[in-house]
């Protein structure tokens, strides 16, 4: 007798059946999609262009947080990250011709990973907890970012804008553009960690560090390339609002919301924050379903007010949830 649950033996049901949260979360994410067109009189591509382009930082953002607590850690500056990249790139981007726009976008992903790459080495030197190490850098960034940019401007090429936005104006457009920026990321992100010896010495590391040193795996390396990987994806995050707002914003309270939907977003995708499980495919899908729940519950006649009491509720209840169906999980596995 056993209380564990027996897996299918076909590999496709197996693969099914393993995979079957991230499964859940894109049915749950096609299903508010299908219900926010009955609520609104009009919905096609215009529409469709409008969810995935403000999706889009909360989905990088998401991203970053999920490799990182994959590999055992969280990072509770990657919004403070976010408003960084955002100020630069719209400070030095604005009136500059596409070539040069590209570098600056590049160099500052490479900037960003480096810095974050020195904070996960200094957690693992320190030996402090991450949540207190980055709680700290966050408000490092933060403040860098109202010196460079004391106030809302700046801006960026119309290249630029039409990559994430789908429309050189960032308003309107096509919605391929904005769908394949949060596609593409999500599952080349996705592969490399469950295809990739560096992927699994990830997932390794976050379940169990002693068991990852005593199998010859590089801790240390691990930790530091998840902060840098994290620190790339805040980066393209502030791209991403920059190119979709025009501007630069550096105000403290954008970040630290930033980076609470983003540890949601990793927990209603079914990524254990004790480290080592989960799926980070599957954060694409939680990231665009959180930025969706507050449009839909405006559709249904709700006071925007109430709407904003009514997410929070929400999201605590299904966090709660996960949190409870992740532990029930492990137990069984």
């Amino acid at each position: 007798m056993t209380n564990r649950l027996a897996l299918p033996h076909h590999p496709l049901l197996r693969t099914l059946w393993r995979n079957s949260w991230v499964l859940g979360v894109w049915l749950l994410l096609f299903g508010l999609l299908f219900w926010y067109s009955t609520l609104i009189p009009v919905f096609g591509p215009f529409q469709i262009a409008s969810i995935t382009k403000n999706s889009l930082p909360l989905v990088y953002l998401a991203i970053g947080q999920a490799i990182i607590v994959v590999a055992g850690g969280i990072d509770l500056s990657l919004g403070a990250l976010l408003l960084l990249s955002n100020v630069v790139a719209a400070r030095f981007m604005e009136g500059q011709p596409a070539g040069v726009v590209a570098a600056i976008g590049v160099a500052l992903v490479a900037a960003m990973a480096l810095l974050n790459a020195f904070t996960g080495l200094l957690i693992h030197r320190s030996g402090v907890p991450d949540i207190v190490v980055t709680l700290a850098t966050s408000y490092i960034w933060s403040g860098l970012a109202l010196w460079i940019l004391p106030s809302p401007g700046g801006g960026t090429a119309p290249e630029m804008r039409w990559l994430f936005t789908g429309s050189p104006s960032g308003i309107g457009g096509s919605y391929w553009p904005p769908l394949l920026m949060i596609l593409l990321p999500g599952m080349l992100v996705a592969l490399w960690a469950r295809n990739t010896r560096p992927g699994l010495t990830l997932y390794a590391a976050g379940s169990s560090r002693t068991a990852a040193q005593l199998a010859g795996l590089d801790v240390r390396q691990a930790k530091i390339l998840a902060y840098a990987l994290g620190g790339s994806m805040a980066a393209a995050a502030g791209l991403a609002t920059v190119a979709i707002t025009g501007t630069g914003d550096p105000r403290f309270a954008v970040g630290a919301s930033a980076t609470l939907n983003s540890v949601a977003a990793v927990v209603l995708g079914g990524i254990a924050l004790t480290g080592g499980v989960g799926n980070l495919f599957s954060v694409v899908a939680t990231g665009v379903t959180l930025i969706m729940l507050n449009p839909i519950l405006i559709a249904m006649g709700v006071n925007s007010n109430n709407a904003q009491v009514i997410q929070g509720v929400l999201i605590a209840g299904v966090m709660m949830i996960g949190g409870l169906s992740t532990f029930l999980r492990e137990r069984q596995s």
